[in-house]
Formats: structure tokens, sequence, C-alpha cells
């Protein structure tokens, strides 16, 4: 999936990324991260704007957010309490919930920036458990901005030195399996010439 959503990427560009982080944070599995740094790095190449990229991909976490915290707020405790029985989800949403319990709104902004897998299940919580809009909002929006300008900030910084880097990588991958097949050849050369001499001793 992951191949076919950044040759798509090219094609149809912010639009594209906008509606995939919007549908991400309801918590499907869209490698949102890899995306956004893919489209920094074609801005770097001209295929698309930076300033743009970072407009979308904010537009489409923004969107995102306010649809997940205004499904829970409408479905309520009943959602929340179907999510913390879910074996696909229980764990993580006691971990959404210790650290909205602890933190209060600032979990909101970490949950969309550094501890962003929990960023679905925060706002889901947010929303059941009666969180103020206004608080939601002034916590989300900032994030959101945050996440989208480093990403997609960082693709573009680091574009020139992406086929470097996977030349590198190749390199040191070859090597690596060069030394593991000499290492191999050599134990087993060893292994075989120990065989032998215990067989001459026995004679």
């Amino acid at each position: 999936m992951t191949e076919t959503l950044l040759a798509l990427l090219p094609i149809y560009g912010v639009y594209l990324l906008a509606v995939l982080i919007a549908i991400s944070c309801f918590g499907v599995p869209f490698p949102t991260a890899m995306l956004v740094l893919a489209a920094g790095a074609l801005a770097a190449s001209a295929d698309l704007v930076l300033w743009q990229v970072i407009a979308a991909v904010t537009i489409g976490f923004v969107i995102g957010d306010q649809g997940v915290y205004a499904l829970a707020r409408r479905a309520g405790p009943g959602l929340l309490a179907r999510m913390r029985t879910a074996k696909s989800s229980a764990a993580t949403v006691a971990r959404a919930e210790k650290l909205l319990n602890r933190r209060g709104t600032l979990a909101i902004f970490l949950s969309r920036t550094v501890i962003s897998p929990l960023g679905p299940y925060v706002g889901y919580i947010s929303g059941a458990a009666g969180l103020g809009w206004a608080r939601f909002t002034m916590a989300s929006v900032p994030a959101a901005v945050v996440w989208s300008s480093f990403y997609a900030a960082l693709g573009n910084a680091f574009a020139a030195q992406l086929s470097a880097t996977s030349a590198l990588l190749g390199n040191a991958i070859g090597l690596a399996s060069s030394i593991t097949v000499m290492l191999v050849s050599a134990l087993w050369l060893r292994r075989s010439w120990a065989r032998r001499q215990a067989s001459t001793h026995k004679r």
C-alpha cells in the first residue's frame, strides 16, 4: 500500500495528501509521516510547492481531528466503552486515557506531535468525555501546524541527500553481505580441515 500511495502522490499532489491525512485521524493506518516527507522532497524538486504541502497537510489534519471529535461527542460514552473492550484498541485507549488524565489539554498537543500514534484515540476520548470544543481546538490546531511543518520541511531539507543516502546504504549492505559470506566460508573451511585432520589421526 505504501508504494502505491507514494506513486500516486506526484499525480494527485496535495489533494491526495489532505484526504489521506484527514482519514488517518480516524485511526486508519496510512503511512502519513512518510507521505509528508515524500511530499516535502517533491517540493524540493519543484514537483510540488512546499507551502501548499504544509497547508494541505494542516487542513487535512484539522478536518480529520474535528471529525473525530464530533463523532465521539455524538456517539458519547458508548463508543468509548466499545473501544475500551475491543482487543485491537484496549491497550492503546488505556494509554491515551492515562496521558489525557495526567496532562490535560497538553496531551492533545503531545498526541499529535511527539506521541502521534495516540492521536486518534485522544481525539475520540476528548469528544466522548465531553472536553470543551474550544480547549480541544486550541490544542489540536497548533499541533497540526507543528507536525505538518516539521515533516514537510524535513523532507524538503534532506531531499538532496536521499539519493546519496540510498547509495551509501546499498554499499553498506553489500559490504556487510560480503563480510558475512567470507566469515561463513572461513568457518566452513576451518571445520572441514578439522574433520580431515581428525580422520587422518584415526587412521
